[in-house]
């Protein structure tokens, strides 16, 4: 879809009746399964992590971006509140990018902060009556507070499909340039705006205002008359919101890939490696990779530092692309040294492996065996974190190491108590095999 208005779609009178004062709570508006399905769809297939926290503080509204916060049970007690559930009140905001800057959302946010209500009202109505008329695009007209009538007004269009953040941004500048809106905090602001970085979150549609202390409210909405909220209620339980309804899991089956990133043991390398002030990119990024290098994969370590460019403040010069060709060099350099330190054993064993993560697992688990011990604890679900595969595939890995005479199994796992234990044998395996070839020569 071409995200473009032609001048027939742009009317002036609204056709269709929207009556404010029969706005309603989300949860009269939207199934529990509906209204995760349109959070989950707000998430542009980001990380578990990658949202904003809207909270209140010695009375103050407060805004924070998640580190360790997981958006599934962020989305429940969201919802809880809605429904008066929550002992106490939490909401969710979502970021209108992703890694790609593109987005399947888009929203508008009408202020009253001068205390004319009418003037936000108005404009809203008149925007909501352009993106109604667009036959690809799904609106909800939500107000940000609880009273229709005294209150800021959010416009969420959504899209079936991903579209660049530049595009999506042109095109809310056409319809407030149309309305008479000026894009300006405290009147209109748009997501995604002209932003560098992650830009800013909207708390999803009918989700507590702490500034305020009460929901918003759905005014109309075409979500639940389209087919774009059932496409996000399928799939794995365990990577979509629907098995925080209750759903059990499955009995026996494989543990999905994890949908989080890891970001150091407790999520510190978010913190540690962040970019708060100007002309420190490169620094932070070498930093973060000198860490990386030794406890997770190329792949998790260039999603660290894709989440470390977007969540910078104040957003870098050098664009995501630049940022990644800095890490892909110094990665490289890394590799090269790492590398060039391996004994003769270690290099041939390395050479041996055929997949990514299997290259990846040995970097990993040599740095683990650098113990005083004898032998090393190797737990399947720390492994399967910083590789970003499943707890099967960690396993699957542990038990070709062993085979490959990699690795050698030196006390078994306790359930509850003790992971298991191996020692790191290249070297003496190798040279074992060598003395015995020599013996057959002779």
């Amino acid at each position: 879809m071409n995200l473009e208005l032609a001048s027939a779609t742009l009317p002036t009178l609204l056709t269709d009746c929207v009556l404010v004062g029969h706005a309603r709570k989300a949860d009269v508006v939207f199934t529990p399964r509906q209204w995760f399905a349109m959070c989950t769809h707000m998430r542009n297939e980001n990380p578990a992590n990658f949202f904003l926290i809207p909270y209140l503080k010695d009375g103050q509204a407060k805004y924070s971006k998640a580190f360790k916060a997981d958006v599934e049970k962020r989305m429940r007690w969201a919802w809880d509140t809605i429904t008066g559930k929550a002992k106490s009140p939490a909401s969710i905001a979502f970021y209108p990018t992703n890694a790609d800057r593109k987005s399947r959302w888009a929203g508008m946010d009408f202020d009253a902060h001068d205390g004319d209500f009418m003037r936000p009202r108005d404009l809203a109505l008149k925007a909501f009556q352009i993106f109604y008329r667009q036959p690809d695009l799904f609106i909800a007209l939500t107000t940000s507070a609880g009273d229709p009538q005294h209150t800021g007004w959010h416009l969420f269009i959504f899209s079936r499909d991903f579209h660049p953040c530049e595009d999506s941004t042109r095109l809310l500048k056409q319809v407030a340039d149309h309305i008479g809106a000026q894009i300006a905090p405290g009147q209109c602001e748009i997501f995604p705006d002209e932003f560098r970085g992650m830009g800013k979150p909207l708390r999803a549609a009918g989700t507590w205002n702490p500034k305020t202390g009460d929901c918003g409210l759905i005014v109309h909405e075409t979500l639940t008359q389209s087919d774009l909220l059932p496409l996000h209620c399928d799939g794995d339980k365990e990577s979509n919101a629907l098995y925080m309804l209750g759903e059990p899991r499955g009995k026996g089956k494989a543990s999905s890939p994890s949908s989080q990133v890891f970001r150091g043991a407790r999520g510190e390398w978010a913190r540690k490696f962040a970019i708060t002030a100007p002309n420190t990119r490169h620094k932070q990024l070498v930093k973060l990779i000198g860490t990386a290098f030794f406890q997770v994969s190329r792949a998790v370590a260039r999603k660290n530092a894709e989440l470390q460019h977007l969540e910078a403040t104040p957003n870098p010069n050098a664009t995501l692309q630049e940022h990644f060709d800095e890490f892909d060099e110094a990665w490289s350099g890394m590799d090269r040294e790492w590398k060039a330190k391996l004994s003769p054993a270690e290099r041939e064993k390395l050479e041996s492996l055929t997949t990514e993560n299997e290259y990846d697992s040995f970097r990993i688990l040599k740095s683990w065996s650098q113990t005083s011990e004898p032998d090393f604890k190797i737990h399947c679900e720390s492994l399967r974190e910083r590789l970003g595969i499943s707890v099967k595939g960690a396993s699957k890995l542990r038990r070709r190491f062993c085979a490959l005479g990699i690795l050698r199994p030196t006390a078994p796992y306790v359930p509850h108590k003790l992971c298991a234990r191996y020692q790191w044998i290249v070297s003496a395996e190798l040279k074992r095999k060598q003395q015995e070839g020599c013996t057959a020569s002779r």
